[in-house]
């Protein structure tokens, strides 16, 4: 059974991305997400991820793609969030900072796959399925 992630798209409105730099493995930054725990829904558990990465509470607006990784068992849900409610960012165990990028200016030390979602993301992409080979 493949590992289920869940990641949010967040784009202020000056028309930046959220992303994470990650305290473990690469130390990359990456958007908000993380694996749904068992009973999770996606919508629950990429609010909840979120929530435990940024401080910060999501509404999601639609799903903008699916990602498969067969060789990695991996399957990756993209939804399209929207802040509520902001905090103050602490870092923590997990992630060490968080920021907003505009599409131009994104980290360098970022997976390529990441990259991909990010442009689906900002080319307002719906529904769609990306298998990575």
């Amino acid at each position: 059974m493949p590992k289920v992630g869940v990641f949010a798209s967040v784009i202020d409105e000056e028309d930046r991305i959220l992303c994470v730099k990650i305290n473990y493995g690469s130390g990359n930054w990456t958007l908000p997400g993380g694996h749904l725990e068992k009973n999770e829904s996606p919508i629950d558990g990429v609010k909840r991820e979120v929530y435990e990465e940024t401080g910060f509470l999501v509404e999601i607006d639609y799903l903008i793609s699916l990602y498969s990784a067969p060789e990695k068992d991996d399957l990756v849900l993209l939804f399209k969030a929207r802040i509520i409610q902001k905090a103050e960012f602490v870092p923590n165990g997990e992630i060490e900072q968080i920021a907003f990028f505009d599409k131009g200016d994104l980290p360098k030390e970022m997976h390529p796959w990441n990259m991909k979602r990010i442009y689906d993301a900002f080319n307002d992409k719906v529904s769609n399925l990306h298998i990575f080979k």
